[in-house]
């Protein structure tokens, strides 16, 4: 649940922005074509609900390929993580690997992606795995690494199986940090395929933004920054419910 001083809070931004959009655009202090009125953006957005499928086309693929890359990155992040947080060894030589490939514009390799696999869905979803990969094996490595292993000593003596000390033990631990970088990672991935779609696409929300972009549409793009932010909002408040509900049923 939301608190009600939270819920003020960003209903307090939320109207500062608007009304500061409001007197920049009513006032002519920024010209339409940098900031259109607030009611040109409305009708813009009007017409593409009028339209669902010209809304839900585009939002359904930028979707579904941020879940894929998400997904592929948490499949394979997670055992490596873990796997290198469980051996003083790897983790010295591989936990800097990690966090220097982290650090790296990776965006620079979406050209060789789109050579490789084309400018389809499929380079947008490795660019935006690749993204998302290195938060989650980070924080799985760190977060094993600070596992006590007194406790495991403790479950193995007391006659738990591997899989008993893994899931009693071990997941608790690691839950909660490895959670809140696969959210980061979450939004990674879907800014990583938006912008992708926007310099390379032909379908999903960043292809939109182009297209709005390139023909000097104002109203219409400021319509998809909006839609952008509230996809951005919606998946955000999906995950954070569906983590709060895991760790409930973990920690029980």
């Amino acid at each position: 649940m939301i608190a009600p001083r939270r819920v003020l809070v960003y209903a307090g931004t939320v109207a500062s922005v608007l009304a500061l959009w409001a007197l920049l655009a009513g006032t002519g202090a920024v010209a339409p074509l940098l900031l259109p009125p607030i009611g040109d953006v409305w009708q813009a957005l009007s017409d593409l609900a009028a339209e669902p499928s010209k809304l839900l086309e585009p939002v359904g693929t930028t979707l579904e390929e941020t879940a894929t890359a998400f997904g592929i990155a948490a499949v394979l992040a997670l055992p490596l993580g873990v796997l290198v947080g469980s051996s003083r060894l790897l983790r010295r030589a591989y936990e800097p690997v990690l966090t220097g490939l982290n650090a790296l514009p990776l965006v620079i390799l979406y050209p060789v992606l789109a050579a490789t696999l084309g400018v389809g869905s499929h380079s947008k979803i490795a660019l935006g795995a690749l993204y998302a990969f290195f938060p989650i094996a980070i924080a799985a490595a760190r977060a094993t690494a600070t596992v006590d292993g007194r406790l495991i000593t403790a479950a193995q003596t007391m006659g738990a199986s591997r899989a008993q000390w893994l899931t009693g033990v071990v997941l608790p631990a690691v839950l909660g940090p490895v959670l809140a970088a696969m959210r980061v990672s979450l939004g990674l991935a879907l800014v990583t395929v938006i912008a992708s779609e926007f310099i390379a696409g032909a379908a999903g929300i960043g292809y939109q933004l182009g297209t709005a972009s390139q023909s000097l549409d104002s109203p219409g793009l400021f319509a998809w920054i909006v839609i952008a932010c509230l996809v951005t909002v919606a998946v955000n408040l999906l995950f954070s419910l569906t983590t709060h509900m895991l760790q409930k049923g973990v920690t029980r």
